[in-house]
């Protein structure tokens, strides 16, 4: 699978919920963190058709 970058800006409030979760998940960094809660979301949302 081809990865191709993407680069965003978020609102502080976003940076820090983000950080929680990435903690919580023991993941290394917000990027990473954004990818498997996308990767989750997108997961139940093809289990749900």
């Amino acid at each position: 699978m081809a990865m191709k970058k993407i680069m965003i800006s978020l609102p502080e409030e976003m940076v820090k919920v983000l950080e929680n979760e990435r903690k919580e998940r023991y993941l290394e960094t917000i990027p990473e963190t954004v990818r498997v809660i996308l990767s989750d979301y997108l997961r139940n949302k093809v289990k749900k058709k």
